[in-house]
C-alpha cells in the first residue's frame, strides 16, 4: 500500500512541466503544474498520462508516452526506477511522512500557497536530499515568483539528481524562452525533440510552436535567414491540426509584424474551433512575449 501511493506522488512531481503555462495576474509568472486538481487541503486528484487539468489551471505537459493502464507490478518497477536507494531505505513511517508532505506540497502550489509549498520541500529533503522530484517542484515555485535564477539552480539539480530528466529539460528552455534568450532556447526544445523522439503528438506541437518563436524573434530585418526559416517552419503547420498551432503560429507571425488585427483574427478562429484548455498554453507563449496582456 505504501508504496503504490508512494509511486503515485512520484508520478505526481515528475510530471512537471511547467513554465510558460501560466498567464502573469496577480504578478506570478507563467508556468502550470501538470501535478492534478487541487480541490482541498487534503485532497489532489490525479490526472492520467497526458490528460489536461481543467479550466483556468487547464494544462500540463505530458511526459513520453505510458501505457493507459498501469499494473501493480509496473508501479513496483517504476517505484524502483524512479526512486533513489536512500528513500527505500527508509522506515515506512518516514516514507508515509515523505507522501503526506508531498501531497501537502503540490496541493500548496496548485493553490498559489506558495511559501507553504516551498515550506513542505524544504522538510522533504530535511529526511531525504536525493529526491529529484523536490527540486522539479521546487523550480516551479520560484518560476511562479518570477526568481529565475533559484529556478534554473533547482531544475539543474533535477536534472543532476536525475540525469536527462524530460520535465527539467523542457523547464530549463521554457526559462531560456520567457528571459528571451532565443539562441538558447531554440538551442534546448531542438535537442528535446532529438533526444525524446516518442513525445506525445501534444509536446512535439507545443515545442514546435516554441521553437518558430525563437526562430522568428531571431530576425534582425524582414527576408533575412532567420525570417525564411521561420517562415518555412510556419508552412509545415496545418490548420485541420488537433492543436492550434497553425492560428497562433499565424498570430504570433502578425503580432511580429505589428498587424494586431491580423493577429486578434487568427485568435477569434482558433477560439471557434478549439476549448479553452487547448489553446491556453499557446496563449501563454503570446502573453510572455508581450504581444497579448492577459488571458
Amino acid at each position: 500500500m505504501t508504496k503504490n501511493l508512494l509511486v503515485k506522488l512520484v508520478a505526481i512531481a515528475a510530471g512537471m512541466v511547467p513554465v510558460s503555462a501560466w498567464s502573469q495576474d496577480n504578478g506570478l509568472a507563467p508556468g502550470r503544474l501538470g501535478i492534478g486538481e487541487a480541490k482541498g487541503d487534503k485532497d489532489v486528484s490525479l490526472t492520467a498520462p497526458g490528460q489536461v487539468l481543467p479550466g483556468e489551471l487547464g494544462s500540463a505537459i505530458p511526459d513520453l508516452g505510458v501505457p493507459d493502464e498501469v499494473t501493480p507490478e509496473d508501479e513496483t518497477r517504476k517505484l524502483a526506477e524512479q526512486l533513489p536507494d536512500s528513500v527505500m531505505a527508509l522506515k515506512p513511517a518516514q516514507r508515509m511522512e515523505i507522501l503526506r508532505l508531498m501531497q501537502e506540497a503540490a496541493t500548496f502550489i496548485q493553490g498559489i500557497r506558495l511559501q507553504e509549498g516551498l515550506d513542505r520541500l524544504i522538510q522533504i529533503e530535511a529526511i531525504t536530499p536525493d529526491l529529484y522530484q523536490t527540486y522539479n517542484l521546487r523550480g516551479a515555485i520560484f518560476t511562479k515568483l518570477r526568481d529565475f535564477e533559484k529556478a534554473r539552480a533547482a531544475f539543474r539539480k533535477a536534472l543532476e539528481l536525475k540525469p536527462g530528466l524530460m520535465e527539467a529539460m523542457f523547464n530549463l528552455a521554457e526559462l531560456d524562452f520567457v528571459e528571451r534568450h532565443f539562441v538558447e532556447a531554440e538551442k534546448a526544445f531542438r535537442k528535446l525533440k532529438a533526444d525524446f523522439p516518442g513525445l506525445r503528438a501534444e509536446t512535439v506541437k507545443l515545442i514546435d510552436y516554441k521553437l518558430f518563436i525563437t526562430v522568428l524573434l531571431q530576425s534582425n530585418a524582414a527576408g533575412d535567414a532567420k525570417e525564411k526559416e521561420a517562415l518555412a517552419m510556419l508552412d509545415d503547420f496545418d490548420y485541420l491540426d488537433d492543436y492550434p498551432v497553425f492560428y497562433y503560429g499565424k498570430a504570433a507571425l502578425a503580432f511580429h509584424q505589428d498587424n494586431k488585427e491580423e493577429a486578434e483574427e487568427w485568435m477569434a478562429s482558433a477560439r471557434r474551433i478549439y476549448d479553452k484548455a487547448t489553446q491556453t498554453i499557446y496563449i501563454d507563449a503570446l502573453i510572455e512575449m508581450g504581444w497579448v496582456e492577459s488571458l
